[in-house]
């Protein structure tokens, strides 16, 4: 039996109890001719020591103090939708404090989800693959059931470490009560518990009543740690224009309340843009020229500034960390109430435009202003990482797959600690499941995919699919026939994810248990 606490991450794969990593693929063994050449793309590089941040690798880096945490996730927001990743202006939806934020921090450009609303939000606040959760599949309305009360959230780590936690807007983790936010370690929490569409589904054409179990919290919720949920009010589709500026306020009023408190806090706050329908709020209504879509990234992008602004006039953004990402690629099949993103695929694929997002961070005095980097970073990480920065306890009696990234994000290293990233999709959890899709270094290796939600499905086969992603983005060019040796890495990736799961056995589906009961 392995040591987890002695292996954690002990060859900075991503997975803590398989001492194994692929080191032996990567620039650990070249010598570069020009110092700092490697560093122009993460692609080429290995997984850097990922020292604790205490372990602080230059001199000019000091050690950070324990900061206030939040993250804000849009839902389902093309990669270019931000005009600081080309978008913004030239899409018609201008977003002038996403733009200064990446201006004061650093911008991403290689930053990647899960597939899917469900399976991102349970690898984010666990740090462990969905396919270990139970999570990885959008979980559906009414379906009553939800991640599992064993999983540790980084809100349960943080509220252990001493955090005052939060939560204002989408959970899309579960519908029945152990599964819930106030019971999964938020203090309190106000939003919905579900997609945005679901609220609209009683004004469709042909819904009939007699055949849905109405659900007593189709609407904005809210709870405080330990109690039962409570209705505020019901959603309908002309309501949905306002949920996210109801959210926004309460978090704001949140931020102002701990001004004056000792213990630092974490807020999660998920808006439900830009998911559809794209009911504009009437103070956006028109503004953008792309329609209710661009209107609806305007106001996400409004909100963004309303949390900056809340922090530096109750002073403590020099002291709080803030990241701000989507939780997967666009929603195609709903087109034009969608996002943009110059790759291939969309929400429900593995391919670039379903998982690869935008992603700043912000920490005044700490996280380098103008920092742009295209190295590997995952979602996962943020478990990891903003546990470490809080000093909080991560479990070492299950695999943990994030990684922590905060000497990279701080500086310390210019590379990410991060070398692939794997995606699983549908309700599968038998350890020797097949994933979809397998980034490492520039290249991507496809076992199945699909383009979109409806399709068309690609089955490679018997030998996978390998696209250089730095070279063909729109992984257009299948090159796997010249290019044994990532087919080996990738061999070698799922052999050890396999090993993995065996010794610790994933949680059969929790998120769509209808599915998950023939898998």
């Amino acid at each position: 039996m392995i040591s987890i606490a002695s292996s954690l991450d002990s060859g900075n794969t991503g997975l803590s109890p398989i001492p194994f990593d692929l080191k032996g693929y990567g620039a650990d063994q070249i010598t570069p001719e020009t110092p700092g050449a490697e560093v122009l793309t993460n692609r080429k590089n290995a997984l850097s020591n990922n020292s604790s941040l205490q372990q602080v690798l230059h001199e000019d880096v000091m050690p950070a103090p324990r900061p206030n945490i939040i993250i804000m996730l849009a839902d389902n927001m093309g990669y270019m939708d931000p005009g600081c990743y080309g978008g913004g202006d030239v899409l018609g939806a201008p977003t002038p404090r996403m733009d200064q934020m990446a201006k004061e921090g650093l911008r991403l450009t290689s930053c990647y989800s899960e597939t899917q609303c469900t399976p991102t939000r349970a690898a984010m606040l666990t740090g462990r693959l969905p396919i270990r959760t139970g999570m990885a599949l959008a979980s559906m309305a009414g379906a009553k059931a939800g991640i599992s009360p064993e999983e540790t959230t980084l809100a349960k780590v943080l509220s252990d470490a001493g955090y005052n936690t939060a939560m204002f807007g989408k959970w899309h983790l579960g519908d029945v009560n152990e599964s819930m936010p106030q019971n999964m370690g938020f203090d309190e929490w106000f939003g919905v518990l579900y997609h945005l569409n679901t609220y609209s589904q009683k004004e469709r054409i042909g819904y009939d009543p007699n055949w849905v179990k109405e659900d007593p919290f189709y609407g904005i919720v809210e709870a405080k740690k330990g109690e039962n949920l409570k209705l505020v009010t019901p959603l309908n589709i002309t309501s949905l224009a306002f949920v996210d500026e109801q959210c926004v306020d309460k978090a704001i009023a949140y931020i102002n309340n701990q001004a004056n408190s000792t213990k630092p806090f974490f807020v999660y706050l998920p808006f439900v843009r830009t998911h559809f329908p794209s009911v504009a709020n009437p103070k956006f209504a028109g503004k953008s020229s792309k329609g209710p879509y661009g209107d609806a990234v305007m106001e996400t992008d409004y909100h963004v500034g309303q949390v900056l602004d809340a922090l530096r006039d109750t002073g403590k953004d020099n002291n709080t960390i803030v990241v701000f990402t989507s939780d997967n690629g666009p929603t195609l099949d709903q087109w034009p109430d969608a996002g943009y993103s110059p790759f291939r695929g969309g929400i429900g694929t593995a391919y670039e435009g379903g998982v690869r997002i935008p992603c700043i961070f912000q920490w005044p005095g700490y996280i380098e202003a103008g920092r742009v980097s295209n190295e590997i970073m995952s979602l996962l990480d943020l478990f990891n990482t903003f546990a470490a920065l809080g000093g909080g306890k991560i479990p070492t009696d299950r695999p943990i797959d994030g990684i922590d990234q905060s000497n990279f994000l701080l500086g310390a290293q210019d590379n990410s600690s991060r070398e692939w990233v794997v995606w699983y999709t549908g309700t599968g959890s038998a350890a020797d499941t097949l994933p979809s899709a397998v980034l490492w270094h520039q290249f991507k290796v496809h076992t199945k995919a699909y383009d979109s939600f409806q399709g068309p499905e690609s089955d490679y086969g018997q030998i996978p699919a390998v696209y250089n992603i730095e070279i063909d983005p729109g992984e257009e060019h299948n090159i796997a026939g010249e290019h044994d040796f990532v087919i080996d890495a990738y061999q070698k990736i799922y052999r050890q994810l396999v090993a993995s799961m065996k010794e610790y056995p994933n949680t059969p589906s929790r998120a769509y248990p209808i599915a998950g009961a023939a898998s």
